[in-house]
């Protein structure tokens, strides 16, 4: 059999070009080995730092929940096979394993904030995943080297009959030069016409192979880094950090001289604009430069801005790319903001003092906030599913409530104030709105109540009212009182001169007697009206109340009368105190008069005294002088109680009763600094204890003798009183008395008369308020202006901020009505005292 040397050539190349093919392959599947490896190292190395820099502010907060989620979020890369991140600050370690295996490569990155470190994080890498890659990029080589053998052989069958072994070891050089990676050219290689089709080919497909080998490595790197940012875009981080790793991982991707992402808030200031730039200086004359615009919900709000030095335009892909990043921003700070409006809103309505609650369509609740829990007492969990009306309603207008149940379900807001019932059973009121809430297809799916409480508001405008009614009703009576107590003064002293004047007979003591009685009797109601009007003065001095209680029950006990038992539990003691004793003798009579009529058919009536002492704890410390009055009469009932200090409130019949009884001793005992007590319930009596201010180590006033005598004299007095009456029963009186009168009827002409004759005048006695715009401390301060020593003498109806203590020195104060023998001594004291500046000034 002969030898063929073509055919033996045809093997041998067919063997060797299968070799080279086996060797070209080997040596790409070693190339892309080596490349993968390296690519893996730094996807590795950048997917751990990117990973680093995400959880850092996490670790910063120690936000254990934060950085959990962020641990699982990233976990599910399905490269990792294992995730660990250690936080230094509690010692903890949150471990995220997806895949069992022990083929891994691991990274662990130190987690720092400036110089302090923060913690750890390890990530287990699946080799698997990666040599799968390599296979599959190895199989298609092959493919490729396959199909280039079969294009190879099928050539070298047609060439070797005209070739010879030179051009074959020329080839073998070339493919030798392969191996060792320089990528010589085919058909520069081989000089030969024969072979530069086989060249041209062999070259084509090598360019084809290095730049499919060239895209697949951009291309997973261009992939890697989008997942990095995706896991970023996913999570919920400020548009701060996000613009920033979108800045980074296109700097990165691009080589761009600089990648500014920056994003503009509209509802903030431009100082508080997102922005953040990376990869060095800025460019004085970049050689290209794009800009991605980033727009959420149809209105752009900032860019992405690539730049570089080298190289040509930026491709479409790489334009592609930063689109895709720019909606992936977009789209996060939409979310951002979603989120941070919600959080804004919760915890605004949260923080809210009013109570506010959510209901479905059929009025179960599905939130209340914290402010209904502070007002209803009712907890989150008790409200949840339950009917409003269930846990707050009280008891009302069953009509008004029937209209506003009504109104709502119509679809209507409404608006009004409720009386709810707390979880403790106490009742208070509440000013509501509620208000439907409907979707987008304006269907209602919910209701919303906002109540403000509003009790104290309305105790405040009732005692205002209260208040305003008391100060009208003191006004009025005060007026009364004044006017009164002028006529009363008159009369007081006209019977005076009729009983100095007129021999006196039986029959005309008696009628004397009855009269004084009838205007003594008039002058205590005027007295409770000024007491009540607080306009009454006041002449404090320290007294024994055991006296005075003594003393009134000896006048008490007939007009109480027999069927009243009485009984005096006095204080072994002195029980001292400071105070008016002709007010708490009121007191007194107020009381025991009030006890009797509340025991129409008889009963026990205990008054007794103590002193006693209240420790800081109490409402009222400190030591008190303590007056307690006891019946066993019909009781009150609280209607009536809640408005027995009120003025002219009574519950006698027509003529029997003023209303001014309890009105008065709340009155004076209030003026003294003390307070009153009330214990009372129907069918059990009632008790009053009233406390006054105690003294201690104070000798109490011995009680006060019997009126003096007249004092007479023969000064020169001027009148100034505007009441014709009053005038004339003054001056009548002052004549009577010795002295030498002079009238006038207001201020202007007294100080005419002052004028022509004041040099005569030794004293003035004048009316404290009086018309023609002159006072009567205003008159005696002019005429005061030409003699200092001028006595004078003011007279008032009442006068609780124009008593003795108040006035200017020099003037003596008589408060009316008064007697003639008051009136005397209060002009001999003033006269007295004229004496004794004029002796120092002299």
């Amino acid at each position: 059999m002969t030898r063929s040397i073509s055919r033996r050539l045809t093997v041998g190349l067919t063997i060797a070009a299968g070799l080279s093919s086996a060797l070209v392959v080997a040596l790409l599947a070693l190339y892309q080995t080596r490349t993968s490896n390296a690519d893996l190292a730094t996807e590795i190395d950048a997917s751990t730092s990117a990973f680093a820099r995400l959880i850092e502010p996490a670790l910063w907060d120690v936000d254990l929940m934060r950085s959990a989620r962020l641990a699982e979020a990233f976990a599910r890369d399905p490269r990792i096979a294992r995730l660990s991140v250690y936080e230094s600050t509690t010692g903890t370690t949150r471990t995220v394993e997806r895949v069992g295996t022990a083929d891994t490569a691991l990274r662990t990155v130190a987690v720092r904030r400036g110089a302090e470190p923060l913690g750890t994080v390890t990530v287990a890498f699946r080799r698997s995943f990666y040599r799968d890659q390599v296979r599959r990029q190895v199989v298609s080589a092959a493919a490729v080297s396959l199909i280039a053998l079969i294009a190879t052989l099928i050539g070298l069958r047609l060439l070797l009959r005209r070739l010879f072994r030179h051009p074959l070891d020329e080839l073998s050089n070339v493919v030798r030069g392969y191996a060792t990676g320089s990528y010589p050219p085919f058909a520069s290689a081989i000089p030969y016409e024969e072979f530069a089709e086989l060249g041209r080919v062999l070259d084509s497909m090598s360019t084809q192979i290095r730049d499919q080998l060239a895209a697949l490595g951009a291309a997973n790197r261009e992939l890697a880094a989008l997942n990095r940012f995706l896991l970023i875009a996913t999570a919920e981080v400020e548009p701060a950090q996000l613009v920033a790793e979108a800045a980074r991982e296109l700097q990165a991707l691009f080589g761009a001289t600089r990648v500014r992402a920056e994003v503009h808030d509209e509802r903030a200031s431009a100082a508080s604009a997102y922005a953040v730039s990376d990869g060095g200086a800025e460019v004085a004359a970049p050689v290209s430069a794009s800009a991605v615009p980033i727009v959420v919900d149809a209105r752009p709000v900032g860019a992405i801005t690539l730049s570089r030095e080298i190289g040509g335009p930026f491709t479409g892909a790489e334009l592609s790319l930063a689109n895709t990043v720019a909606a992936q921003v977009a789209s996060a700070i939409s979310r951002y903001r979603a989120h941070a409006a919600e959080r804004l809103l919760r915890v605004a309505i949260e923080q809210l003092p009013d109570s506010v609650i959510i209901t479905d369509r059929e009025r179960r609740i599905v939130y209340v906030n914290r402010g209904f829990t502070a007002v209803s007492g009712y907890g989150a969990d008790e409200a949840m599913g339950r009917d409003p009306r269930e846990l707050k309603r009280a008891t009302g207008d069953a009509a008004a409530e029937a209209a506003m149940d009504a109104t709502v379900a119509a679809g209507t807001g409404w608006v009004g104030r409720l009386t709810n019932r707390k979880k403790s059973g106490e009742l208070y009121f509440e000013q509501a709105v509620i208000t439907p809430v409907r979707d987008a297809r304006g269907e209602i799916t919910n209701y919303v109540a906002i109540g403000r409480d509003v009790t104290a508001e309305m105790r405040r405008d009732e005692q205002l009212r209260r208040a305003q009614r008391m100060d009208a009703v003191g006004q009025l009576a005060g007026g009364v009182a004044h006017d009164f107590n002028n006529m009363l003064g008159a009369a007081m002293m006209q019977l005076e001169l009729v009983e100095l004047d007129v021999e006196p007979t039986p029959s005309l003591q008696q009628a004397a007697r009855d009269m004084r009685a009838a205007l003594e009797r008039a002058a205590s109601l005027t007295r409770q009206l000024l007491v009540f009007s607080r306009r009454q003065t006041m002449q404090l001095a320290a007294h024994d109340l055991n006296r005075i209680v003594a003393e009134m029950l000896r006048i008490l006990t007939p007009v109480l009368g027999e069927r009243v038992e009485i009984a005096f539990e006095r204080a072994p003691e002195p029980v001292p105190f400071e105070g008016d004793a002709g007010m708490i003798e009121q007191v007194v009579v107020n009381l025991c008069v009030n006890a009797r009529d509340a025991m129409p058919s008889g009963g026990r009536l205990v008054i007794s005294t103590a002193s006693v002492a209240m420790g800081e704890t109490s409402e009222h410390p400190g030591a008190w002088a303590l007056l307690e009055v006891r019946d066993t009469g019909v009781g009150m009932p609280p209607e009536v109680q809640a408005r027995m200090f009120e003025p002219f409130y009574t519950t006698k019949e027509v003529g029997q009763g003023t209303g001014l009884g309890l009105a008065t001793t709340h009155g004076i005992v209030t003026q003294h600094g003390g307070w009153i007590a009330v214990d009372t319930a129907v069918g059990e009596g009632t008790t009053f204890r009233v406390y006054l201010p105690a003294l201690a180590g104070v000798e109490a006033a011995g009680s006060a003798g019997a009126a003096a005598n007249v004092v007479r004299g023969n000064a020169t007095v001027l009148v100034v009183e505007d009441e014709p009456l009053v005038r004339q029963s003054v001056s009548s009186s002052l004549r009577r008395l010795g002295h030498r009168v002079l009238e006038a009827s207001n201020g202007h002409e007294a100080l005419r008369l002052w004028s022509e004759r004041g040099n005569a005048i030794d004293l003035v006695v004048t009316d404290m308020v009086m018309p023609g715009g002159v006072s009567g401390v205003q008159l005696v301060e002019r005429m005061r202006a030409g003699r200092p020593a001028l006595s004078a003498v003011v007279m008032s109806g009442y006068s609780l901020e124009l008593s003795s203590d108040v006035l200017p020195a020099g003037f003596v104060f008589l408060a009316k009505p008064f007697t003639l023998a008051a009136l005397s001594r209060v002009i001999d004291e003033a006269l007295g005292r004229a004496g004794r500046a004029s002796d120092r000034t002299g």
